[in-house]
């Protein structure tokens, strides 16, 4: 018999009646099995050992849900999506206790590069997208849930090593447009990673432990670099003598060390667990869990195809995490019982600097500014603060977000679950609070950012433009957010077994949030918009009814489903934003050296002299006393604010399940076949927005859309900041489907598969951490709102299969094979264009990524468009014929509605069990991942859009007749074919093949 933990067990028993002695026998049951009303994939400890993971990462194991998808492509690590959906919003637990990454600067919930417990300690894996049972709460993403091993009678125990280096990863790839030649360039490295489980009684019986710890020493080629120097993603145009340049200028004329191409991304993971059982009594049990993990990982700040920064513009991004779990079972009575849990949780994260504290100074590499235009530019084109077209910048100094980033939240509650079983049903009530403090430093730029417009520049010590933000006392820490919630969770549910075919649960939680703290006023906010900046989630409040039915008419057929509300899970950093950029904690400052040679401070010009101060003779590790942030109040310093009306997220959630277990004659019985699908509807989502932008009455671009200005009367197009307002928005749903069999023989062979077909629309794909950034980082129609499209983390279509074999070839030694594999399509981004002008556009009006506006495709002599020259018109042309662009002409290309090319990656796991002494046994084992490169250098490859996953084809600014001061689009600079292509992901294991090897012995 194999049950699930947290899932009931359905196991009819008739008990006979009168005096007459009771014999038990074992046979097989009709009708008995685990009772899982939504999807769900559950993984046991021996099918843990058997997968093929190279990182000893648990996003590995989370990958084989037939929902789920692996992206591999970010530098900053790897992320799992659950049907689509932003990765999040997941929710990972321990024996059912949330561990989650709640604050949400880790990509997908996770507060650890591989999960905050060795594989080894794991008994139970498990991963669902709607379970109905009322303890399953703040998550729209996957639930994930390990249940750790516990101590017995006997001692049981493991101790492993795996080894691999750069001798052991592939170094060739299909050649591509960005890499000619395919092949990789890869550093000298070591991966090392070893551990030991044990576990056993104290007392016999009675008393119970489980230890478990793993340490990872496994630092991984950084792929971007230069032409010469790169590990799969040269930035084009940018050599080992323009590095060498750039370095020796930082270092003779700024006394700073910029460091070299960023070469390793120096990944250190460990990992410790504990856990005691106690048999209290015949009624109670209890278990104490301690969890500790602490991980670092060096992250390049940039990351594109035209921009690369060094050695000292990457952070280390650390995880520490100190947790302790305890958990009462008692059984008061036959029908009565309890389970009573507390929590503990203390994380610390952030970003630190790799090299040397101080500003981030943005190269240009052109030898000299293209400032000084013959044509005549306005002054408020931004060719003094962008590199041309094809030109790339180098980056030296930490970034903005890593220059103040300090992180530490405390998380402590509890909960009571208590059980009434009455005749056919079985009653739950639920109570849970959770308390939750978080300090949040988060100062960017505190140290500033410069720009460059030329070598000649940067070697003069002259910049075009600076920004800085600090606090208004010019004490950074006195700008960190520091605030205080609670949540408070009633839930109530009936587990009804209606008869011996047909169990159906129903019930509802409600959550509630409350709060210690709120925002600063800023009073200029609220004058700007009748409304203060200092809401906050307190008093909110969402309710969640749930039903779900398990009905099995014959055997051999299962029938599962149910429909309810899932809310919550959206990170604490949304809403954090409103204490960290309040506009009062923190102040800022901008200047700029226009096209037309004048200069501005915070959009306002001002004289040559003060512009100069300011920008002229700067030093890397000092900001100028001319450029401090004045202690008063700068009415134009961008805030971030929540709604007054702002809703809980929340989706409505409906999934319907079979099974079928067939008899198929001669290839034998047992095969299992069935069909998942999954639906979801949003009722409120997060938004972000700048309500510092408004509509212009009466003036639009030629091809319709809305244009904008800035709220603030008389603010210059240069001043780039603004207000974003975290809101809800009501788009978004779910289609996915999923057809899937598995089947075992006797003789040692099994095998299974699956096909996922998805239909994922959002709005906000709220991608990162920062509001601005969650606000720039999308594709825009309205320009001051992201378009409603395919989800950025849809997979259009996926198969997953897998062979596995284990067959005990020699005495009782087991020989194993495990194959996994995945097809799936390409992920889907989007084509803009780019306005070149100011902060704030001069064609949409709007701030934040000048990059983001989805491209006007123009017909062939259209109307709307003008080029600057018969060469940008045959480019432009030539990228629309070759590109899915040619089916929207005379349209605004969607959001998300191209994609990738489709790749394969398939994973090898291979192990021989050998004899020792007493019964124990030695383990060789290897892991071969993206085997098929190993056999054929042009398979395995894999290619995605470079975030923020859209592509810029040409820039675009408005052309005048008359009144109207956007008749027309000119389109100028096309992007070259090598930067518009996708990026070759090399990361993270992608694209080449990786071996590692081990042994293990176990008793």
């Amino acid at each position: 018999m194999y049950t699930v933990a947290g899932q009931s067990f359905n196991l009819p028993i008739n008990i006979a009646t009168g005096g007459a002695d009771i014999i038990v026998t074992a046979s097989k049951v009709t009708n008995a099995g685990t009772v899982s009303k939504g999807p769900a994939t559950v993984l046991g400890s021996e099918q843990i050992s058997q997968i093929a993971s190279i990182n000893r990462d648990i996003r590995d194991l989370m990958r084989r849900d037939p929902f789920a998808t692996l992206d591999t492509s970010s530098t900053s690590g790897r992320n799992v999506s659950f049907a689509g959906q932003n990765a999040r919003y997941n929710r990972f637990t321990i024996d059912g206790v949330p561990i989650t990454d709640g604050f949400g600067l880790n990509p997908d919930g996770l507060p650890s590069r591989r999960g905050p417990v060795p594989l080894d300690a794991i008994e139970q894996f498990q991963t669902k997208i709607a379970p109905y049972d009322v303890r399953d709460g703040f998550f729209q993403g996957g639930t994930v849930n390990a249940i750790l091993k516990s101590g017995t009678n006997n001692f049981h125990g493991t101790a492993f090593y795996t080894y691999s280096s750069d001798g052991l990863i592939g170094s060739r790839t299909k050649p591509y447009i960005t890499n000619t030649t395919g092949i990789i360039n890869s550093p000298k490295y070591k991966d090392r990673d070893f551990g030991a489980e044990l576990s056993g009684p104290i007392i016999a019986d009675k008393l119970f432990f489980m230890v478990a710890g793993e340490r990872v020493r496994a630092s991984k080629p950084i792929n971007s670099g230069t032409v010469e120097t790169n590990a799969g993603s040269p930035v084009p145009g940018v050599t080992d003598a323009i590095v060498s340049q750039i370095v020796g200028i930082a270092k003779t004329k700024y006394g700073y060390d910029a460091g070299g191409v960023l070469r390793s991304n120096g990944d250190k993971d460990d990992r410790l667990v504990a856990k005691l059982d106690a048999n209290i009594s015949d009624t109670q049990r209890a278990s104490l869990t301690y969890i500790y993990t602490k991980d670092s990982l060096i992250t390049a700040t940039t990351n594109s195809n035209t921009s690369l920064g060094l050695e000292s513009n990457a952070y280390t991004k650390p995880n520490r995490v100190h947790a302790g779990i305890f958990q009462l079972n008692s059984q008061w009575s036959s029908s009565f019982s309890t389970e009573a849990r507390v929590l503990y949780k203390d994380y610390k994260s952030g970003q630190i600097p790799l090299l040397a504290n101080g500003a981030q100074f943005t190269i240009c590499t052109a030898p000299t500014s293209d400032r000084s235009d013959p044509a005549g530019l306005p002054a408020q084109t931004n060719l003094s603060t962008v590199c041309p077209v094809g030109t790339p910048s180098v980056l030296i100094g930490p970034g903005g977000p890593s220059q103040f980033n300090v992180l530490r939240t405390k998380t402590w509650g509890g909960s009571l679950v208590t059980r009434l079983s009455l005749n056919d049903h079985n009653l739950r009530l639920l109570a849970d609070y959770q308390n939750v403090d978080t300090f949040n430093l988060f100062v960017s730029p505190g140290n500033g950012t410069y720009y460059f417009d030329s070598i000649a520049d940067y070697q003069a010590g002259n910049a075009q433009s600076f920004n800085y933000s600090n606090a208004a006392s010019l004490n950074q820490q006195d700008a960190a957010a520091s605030f205080r919630y609670q949540t408070y969770t009633f839930g109530i549910q009936d587990d009804w077994r209606v008869n011996d075919m047909l169990n159906v649960s129903y019930g509802a939680r409600y959550d509630l949030f409350g709060f210690s703290s709120r925002p600063a006023t800023n009073p200029f906010f609220q004058s700007r918009y009748g409304f203060t900046n200092t809401s906050y989630i307190n008093g909110l409040g969402l309710f969640q009814p749930r039903v779900g039915f398990d009905f099995h008419p014959i055997s051999r057929i299962s029938i599962r489903g149910g429909g309810g509300i899932f809310g919550g899970g959206t990170p604490d950093v949304y809403v954090s934003n409103s204490f960290a950029n309040s506009g009062v904690l923190q102040n800022s400052l901008s200047a700029v050296l226009t096209n037309g040679g004048t200069y501005q401070v915070n959009g306002a010009n001002t004289t040559t002299a003060n512009g100069q101060s300011i920008l002229n003779n700067v030093n890397i590790s000092q900001i100028s006393p001319s450029a401090g942030v004045q202690t008063v109040l700068n009415n134009r310093t961008s805030t971030a604010a929540l709604d007054p009306n702002f809703k809980a997220p929340s989706q409505f959630r409906a999934t319907l399940s079979a099974d079928y277990r067939a008899n198929l004659g001669p290839l034998g019985d047992g095969w299992n076949f069935g069909a998942d699908f999954f639906y979801s509807k949003v009722r409120n989502q997060v938004l972000f927005t700048d309500i510092r932008s408004i509509p212009v009455a009466g003036s639009f671009t030629p091809d319709g859309r809305q244009r904008y200005q800035n709220a603030i009367p008389g603010v210059s197009n240069t001043d780039g900041n603004n207000d974003i307002l975290l809101t809800n928005s009501k788009l978004g749903r779910s289609y996915v489907g999923v057809v899937r069999f598995e089947k075992t023989f006797d003789f040692g062979v099994n095998f299974f598969g699956s096909y996922t077909r998805q239909d994922v629309k959002d709005q906000n794909p709220a991608t990162s951490s920062v509001a601005l950034s969650n606000y720039s980082n999308g594709a825009y129609l309205d320009p001051n709102v992201v378009a409603y499209g395919p989800s950025n983390d849809q997979v259009k279509w996926s198969f997953k299969y897998g062979v596995g074999f284990d067959r005990k070839l020699f005495g009782d030694n087991h020989t194993r094979l495990n194959l996994f594999g995945e097809t799936r399509a390409g992920s889907p981004f989007s084509y803009t264009f780019q306005d070149a002008t100011g902060n704030r556009s001069s064609v949409f009006g709007t701030t934040g990524s000048n990059s983001r506006y989805l491209f006007y495709v123009p017909t062939v002599n259209d109307p709307r468009v003008t080029y600057d020259s018969v060469a940008t018109q045959a480019a432009v042309e030539a990228i629309i014929t070759g590109s899915g662009l040619a089916g929207y002409r005379g349209q605004i290309a969607p959001r998300n509605a191209f994609r990738s090319k489709a790749f394969t990656k398939i994973d090898l796991h291979l192990e021989q069990e050998l004899p020792l002494p007493l019964g124990s046994k030695f383990t060789v084992f290897g892991d071969i991942e993206n085997f098929t490169n190993l056999l054929n250098h042009k398979w395995g490859q894999q290619l995605r859009a470079t975030f923020n996953y859209n592509k810029s084809v040409v820039r675009v600014t408005c052309v005048a007749a008359g009144a109207n001061t956007c008749a027309q689009y000119q389109y100028s600079s096309p992007t070259p074919a090598n930067l518009l292509a996708d990026q070759l992901v090399t990361a993270n294991g992608s694209s080449l093949y990786a071996i590692r090897i081990g042994a293990r012995i176990s008793f």
